[in-house]
């Protein structure tokens, strides 16, 4: 087999693993890798790399076990198509059968099922038109865990509703963050959308004056400062929509796990000390978690609804190979701008930089070598929560000193231990 072959082989195992179907699998390969290839010929492929979605030989017990295992974080918003990709498309259980998943979420979940029937609540719909991939990105922050000192904000495309970044940090209310997130797009997506969208806050301004910047040399009739757009953020529709699935299914369960370590009074988030630590002992796993629900998205399936629309598939095939009559919007952006542009925006890493230097210095000290050093699970993060506040706390006892006011106070105290520890 040549390297052609391999390449070929490789891609269509990755679109098969995403979920797609055959003929999506052939829209790809057509329109974003250029590779003609006849459903016929795809099949024959698929059976010599032995990916089947259905045989009879699969494992329920393997795949009951793994619905088990996922309840036990799962939101209970989401319910058995979510937890048919989960299975299938992250945890690599296939062949995988909706029906199989389903059995197993009655076994364990019966409340949840009754508590999603449809019809339960219904969402008022408008109608949204946009001319294909790129033409509008709407971007927006959620400040739901604010008051434990996690942010997220998120960008996400109109036409296809692809999430183009989704962040956690210690802030969105930074100009330089956002406009970091909107950078790294810009570069990662190789141009710029015709239009971004956002609502009237200061932490958009940078964003702004990129986005008008990008689109100065442009002569269309969104040039210019036409390219970036102010509104009511209920009007961002695209974002609340998105921002709603998010506040349901991810963070109501975060929500309840914070206010479960405030209720055992091992988190005071009047402290500003318990935030700091609380933000470096999680914000890389929530981070971690979110990439997850962002992939999730973008590999779900919009269905059809009658009286709305389009258009509807998967919103990553959407992006990427838009249906005939929608062209891809996406715009050129000069490389001395974006060198430029790099001068007005954070670093990459600064968003998860929490408190400064000395205590960042003082953590990565106090968990080298312990077993929860690698904070990839709840159970190591929460114990890495409980051992950082509690460091910092004796630290305080035995320096006889007030619980800090604010966070400024906070960085004065772990520069002041810094000190007297490498004396």
């Amino acid at each position: 087999m040549d390297l052609s072959q391999e390449c070929r082989d490789s891609i269509i195992k990755h679109l098969f693993e995403k979920g797609c179907t055959q003929v999506e699998i052939l829209r790809m390969l057509k329109n974003v890798h250029n590779i003609s290839v006849s459903q016929r010929h795809l099949r024959r492929i698929l059976q010599k790399l032995g990916l089947k979605r259905r045989s009879d030989e699969r494992s329920i017990s393997t795949i009951f076990s793994a619905v088990k295992v996922e309840l036990q974080h799962w939101s209970p918003a989401k319910g058995i198509r979510a937890m048919h990709r989960r299975i299938r498309d992250e945890r690599k259980i296939q062949p995988c059968y909706r029906n199989d998943v389903n059995q197993a979420m009655k076994q364990f979940d019966a409340t949840g099922l009754r508590m999603r029937t449809p019809g339960k609540c219904k969402i008022e719909r408008k109608n949204y038109f946009s001319k294909g991939p790129n033409d509008v990105w709407h971007i927006d922050g959620n400040d739901k865990l604010k008051f434990y000192g996690i942010w997220v904000h998120l960008g996400i495309d109109g036409f296809s509703r692809r999430i183009i970044w989704l962040q956690a940090g210690t802030s969105n209310r930074k100009p330089g963050f956002i406009a970091r997130y909107y950078l790294d797009a810009v570069i990662r997506e190789n141009g710029c959308p015709q239009l971004v969208r956002a609502d009237r806050g200061k932490e958009n301004k940078l964003v702004a004056l990129l986005q008008t910047s990008f689109r100065q040399r442009h002569c269309d009739s969104l040039a210019g400062i036409n390219s970036f757009r102010y509104g009511k953020s209920v009007h961002n529709q695209r974002a609340e929509c998105f921002n709603s699935y998010l506040k349901k299914s991810w963070i109501c369960l975060w929500q309840e796990r914070f206010e479960k370590m405030v209720g055992s009074d091992i988190l005071d988030i009047s402290n500003p000390v318990h935030i700091h630590c609380l933000q470096f002992s999680f914000l890389q796993l929530i981070q971690n978690e979110l990439k997850l629900e962002a992939m999730e998205w973008n590999n779900h399936n919009i269905r059809k609804q009658r009286g709305v629309v389009g258009p509807f598939g998967k919103p990553e095939l959407l992006y990427y190979s838009p249906p005939e009559g929608s062209n891809n919007q996406l715009q050129r952006v000069d490389k001395d701008l974006l060198e430029y542009a790099t001068n007005y925006c954070g670093d990459a890493d600064e968003p998860f930089q929490v408190g400064n230097k000395s205590f960042r210095w003082l953590c990565s000290t106090q968990l080298h070598g312990t077993t929860f050093e690698d904070r990839s699970t709840i159970q190591n993060a929460t114990t890495c929560y409980i051992h950082l506040a509690s460091y910092f706390m004796n630290k305080l006892k035995i320096m006889k000193a007030d619980i800090p006011k604010n966070f400024s106070e906070a960085n004065s105290i772990y520069t002041f231990i810094e000190q007297n520890l490498r004396v």
